[in-house]
């Protein structure tokens, strides 16, 4: 007997609650068909894990566990002031949370160093105009000093680089 539209609907919209369950604790990696172990089982049994939460705590925050598979939007703070829309696209389950997790640390580490790079730079600068405006008698120790001065600011000219493993896996 021929499925109605209303059966075929309804049998399509259960393929894809299915679909979206099994997406959800394998995030949106193009392995994610590979992996059988959900992320949140996985990362219990993990030191690597155990670690990261130990070295978070040591710069005063914590990062939230990945006990269970709720997606990255059940973590957000204040999700007003972020506005509408989707932040995390295709970030499902802990695995998901865990990849934007990466992201997010890596911005605010950029950040954080641009704002360090800049409080140094402007006090480095204030230093160098205090000498110029200064009467010192003792201008070699006034030129020493500008030239450790200027070193300092070659320094935060350049940029430094960490390596990390690669994470996401892309259609091959």
């Amino acid at each position: 007997m021929a499925l109605t539209p209303a059966e075929k609907q309804k049998a399509y919209r259960e393929r894809q609650k299915e679909k979206a369950k099994d997406e959800r604790h394998k995030g949106g990696d193009a392995a994610a068909g590979l992996f059988r172990t959900p992320f949140s089982e996985w990362a219990q049994h993990n030191n690597e894990i155990d670690e990261l939460i130990n070295y978070s705590s040591l710069a005063g925050f914590e990062l939230p566990a990945f006990e269970d598979e709720r997606d990255p939007e059940a973590f957000v703070i204040d999700r007003e002031c972020h506005g509408e829309g989707d932040m995390f696209g295709e970030a499902k389950g802990a695995l998901g949370r865990a990849e934007v997790t990466i992201s997010i640390l890596q911005d605010v580490a950029l950040l954080l160093a641009t704002s360090v790079n800049s409080y140094k730079r402007q006090e480095i600068v204030a230093r160098l105009s205090e000498l110029e405006n200064s009467d010192t008698t003792d201008r070699a120790m006034a030129m020493s000093e500008a030239v450790k001065l200027n070193k300092m600011l070659d320094q935060l000219d350049k940029q430094v680089r960490r390596s990390f493993p690669q994470w996401k896996v892309t259609d091959v």
